[in-house]
């Protein structure tokens, strides 16, 4: 039996990069590699009242998330949608992501 995490992914536009690029790359993101992903239930990108964002993946379980994580440091499709983010610093997590379990 699965249990979901969901995990907060805080960030920035890295300098240079329009909302509209930011978009552009969220979709390619999606489609390319996101929703090719069993183990990634949803995502969701959105805005902050201070001008950061969000990114809001429910995964099936931990060990997704893990495993999916992993593998995005060999893709090229995440390197080129990652390249568009300044990560938070705020974000209590040293990596500034946070994670969170399903009750």
């Amino acid at each position: 039996m699965y249990k979901p995490i969901t995990v907060l992914a805080p960030f920035r536009l890295a300098e240079g990069v329009s909302e509209a690029d930011l978009l552009k790359g969220s979709d390619t993101f999606q489609t390319e590699f996101v929703d090719k992903e069993p183990g990634v239930l949803r995502r969701e990108l959105v805005a902050k009242e201070d001008g950061g964002y969000l990114d809001i993946v429910q995964f099936r379980s931990q060990e997704d998330a893990l495993k999916i994580m992993e593998k995005e440091k060999t893709c090229s499709i995440c390197h080129q949608f990652f390249a568009l983010l300044a990560m938070d610093d705020s974000s209590e997590a040293e990596s500034g992501l946070s994670f969170y379990s399903t009750l």
